[in-house]
């Protein structure tokens, strides 16, 4: 069968925390069996992605005027994107550590029937992140790393930190 039609997971994380603990999760799973996946992020691919593309950053934290702009480019953007890997791959599922790319490719596969795993950052401890917020209700599996976040997140699974 060839390379391209092995079962993969679709790995969606952005830069600094995001990626570090993409990084670690992806060492953990890898430790108790190989898989494949492909990658969307706003960083180079650094985890040897059978297939990785750079999607730009979700929002720019510092100018609120282009938010709205650059929120309907984003989405754009992952949509593609994500149909591009979806003809490409046999994708499974998505595994996301976050940022906000993530919300579009996990409602089509959730509208595609397909499983979507969310992490919600270690560094949240009392808010809910906007992408969090979302993704609690899209997703499948909606894992907390700090238990005072069950109170946010009350169907949450406490993973513990990555």
């Amino acid at each position: 069968m060839p390379n391209n039609f092995q079962p993969k997971l679709l790995l969606i994380y952005g830069r600094g925390g995001h990626k570090e603990q993409m990084k670690r999760l992806i060492i953990k799973m890898q430790n108790q069996h190989a898989f494949e996946f492909v990658s969307m992020a706003d960083v180079t691919d650094e985890f040897n992605a059978t297939e990785h593309l750079q999607c730009p950053e979700p929002r720019d934290k510092f100018h609120l005027w282009k938010a709205p702009w650059q929120l309907a480019y984003i989405s754009a953007v992952s949509f593609i994107q994500t149909l591009k890997l979806l003809k490409r791959h046999k994708i499974t599922g998505i595994v996301s550590t976050g940022p906000g790319m993530a919300v579009i490719p996990s409602l089509l596969f959730r509208l595609l029937g397909k499983k979507v795993v969310y992490i919600e950052s270690w560094s949240r401890f009392y808010s809910a992140s906007a992408t969090g917020l979302f993704m609690y209700k899209i997703a499948n599996q909606f894992y907390v790393q700090n238990k005072s976040m069950l109170e946010k997140y009350p169907k949450a699974t406490y993973s513990g930190r990555l």
